[in-house]
């Protein structure tokens, strides 16, 4: 047991990790992760006769090891694999435009006045920019320098504000870089003007899903893990970690008052990288690392799942609510990626709230967070709210990485001082505090499982994995 590589969370990074070990060498994993279930973010759950997950967890297709891994667990019955294109909206001052934005239909909907007030602002904004040198030291200064203020604010500035709590004057400019591509106004003007350029799409448009919910992929996962000789610890949670100089020593962990210890030969985490290091042994942790530890923050995330007396609300998978008047953030419909986690005639919108833990929004009872959430659909002229007939809340706490200023080096100092260990690593989007996905986590997941499967563990392998993925850290300060 001591020679045991322990991976914490049993998410998409961690069970891929551990799965990529077992094929390729005879090492003993033990996965660890404090709730009752597999899968982590992308794990579905049941209710009445749905299955519901948390949050849309279709699994985006860009080839690689990642997808070749999720179509070989289901090589026997591919028929449990749903593929298909996303099919995404905004709604906006009263009406829905394809998501990424579709030139011809913005014409026949945008205010004429407001398109030359964006056009306008765009001219002049860039004219000044060209003149005068002003240095961006926010998210709002890049998307104003970027977009002028009337499509910034409508495109990203009051969105941003509503999902991660905080003004964009305090997020950093590198958040741009890590959520915002593809987007280019030029192109778009030049779109506008019939001369040419190109909307390009931003991320991934194509898709698979299982026919019973994201979490049965990882339940899939997690039973070909267990089947080569993996051991998987739930509803465990971690005390505390023992280190000593140089390597992780112990696990602490605890399930249901009784004490477990763990002896630890390899360590590879997936949770929070600042919940990492504040687990450590305080005695031998330099007091900059739990400051910094200390400094890196998350938005908590409350999930209303309503429920509809009717076959769908909408053809869309998700849309999104920009406006300031909506409490809500985005709204899934689960049932247009699998009408398989449906009850028959019926639908489930699933509305997402941003917040922060214990404020006072998460405070709320869960008839007012209902009754809220009700009101956003009463301003949203394609929901039927006289259908309703149920509805169910869930909390969810450290969910979106909040970029502030600064987050950068506050995560430099963490994984520079987690580099001096010679036994551990932090992957996944929690464990590196990215803005990522489930196919990145899984492709991240199996890199470090393959480094791991050999003999011996090169560093400088490691290290060439944080550059890698790590993009708001620039590559020499992972040496």
């Amino acid at each position: 047991m001591s020679n045991s590589i322990i991976i914490l969370g049993a998410g998409p990074a961690g069970l891929a990790c551990a799965y990529k070990i077992l094929k390729e060498s005879g090492k003993k994993v033990v996965i660890i992760d404090q709730a009752p279930k597999i899968g982590g973010a992308g794990a579905s759950f049941r209710w009445k006769g749905h299955i519901l997950d948390y949050g849309p967890h279709a699994f985006h297709t860009r080839g690689g090891e990642p997808e070749k891994l999720i179509r070989n667990l289901f090589m026997e019955d591919q028929k449990l694999l749903i593929e298909g294109r996303k099919r995404v909206q905004v709604f906006l001052n009263g009406k829905r435009f394809r998501y990424p934005l579709q030139v011809a239909e913005a014409l026949l909907k945008f205010n004429p006045l407001l398109s030359l007030r964006i056009i306008f602002e765009f001219a002049l904004t860039s004219i000044f920019h060209a003149i005068v040198s002003i240095p961006i030291e926010n998210f709002e200064n890049w998307g104003r320098k970027r977009f002028g203020s009337t499509l910034y604010r409508l495109s990203f500035g009051d969105y941003t504000e509503k999902v991660w709590k905080t003004s964009p004057s305090k997020i950093s400019e590198k958040f741009a870089t890590e959520k915002i591509q593809g987007f280019n106004f030029i192109n778009l003007l030049k779109r506008l003007l019939r001369v040419g350029g190109q909307v390009t799409e931003p991320y991934y448009q194509t898709w698979i899903y299982h026919k019973y919910g994201s979490g049965s992929l990882f339940d899939k996962l997690a039973h070909e893990i267990i089947a080569m000789g993996g051991e998987i610890l739930l509803s465990h949670k971690l005390k505390s970690i023992e280190i000593s100089e140089s390597s992780i020593n112990f696990i602490k962990l605890e399930k249901e008052g009784n004490q477990v210890h763990l002896p630890c030969g390899y360590l590879v985490s997936t949770i929070p990288l600042p919940h990492l290091v504040l687990s450590f042994d305080n005695k031998g942790v330099p007091f900059a690392v739990r400051y910094a530890a200390s400094k890196l923050r998350y938005t908590a995330l409350i999930l209303v799942y309503i429920e509809f007396n009717m076959e769908k609300v909408s053809d869309d998978h998700w849309f999104y609510l920009l406006e300031k008047k909506f409490v809500s953030n985005r709204v899934t419909e689960q049932k247009n990626l699998s009408v398989y986690t449906m009850e028959p005639g019926k639908t489930v919108l699933m509305f997402e709230l941003s917040c922060r833990l214990n404020d006072a929004l998460w405070r709320l009872t869960d008839k007012e967070i209902f009754q809220l959430v009700k009101n956003d659909c009463d301003k949203i002229n394609f929901i039927q709210t006289d259908k309703i007939s149920d509805y169910l809340i869930k909390r969810i706490p450290n969910v979106y990485e909040i970029y502030y200023k600064g987050f950068d080096q506050y995560s430099e100092i963490i994984l520079s001082y987690l580099s001096e260990f010679q036994n551990i690593v932090s992957i996944g989007r929690k464990g590196l505090f990215l803005q990522g996905d489930m196919h990145q986590s899984i492709e991240m997941g199996l890199s470090i499982g393959s480094l791991l499967a050999q003999e011996r563990v090169d560093v400088s392998e490691i290290r060439k994995f944080y550059r890698k993925y790590v993009g708001y850290i620039e590559n020499e300060k992972c040496e």
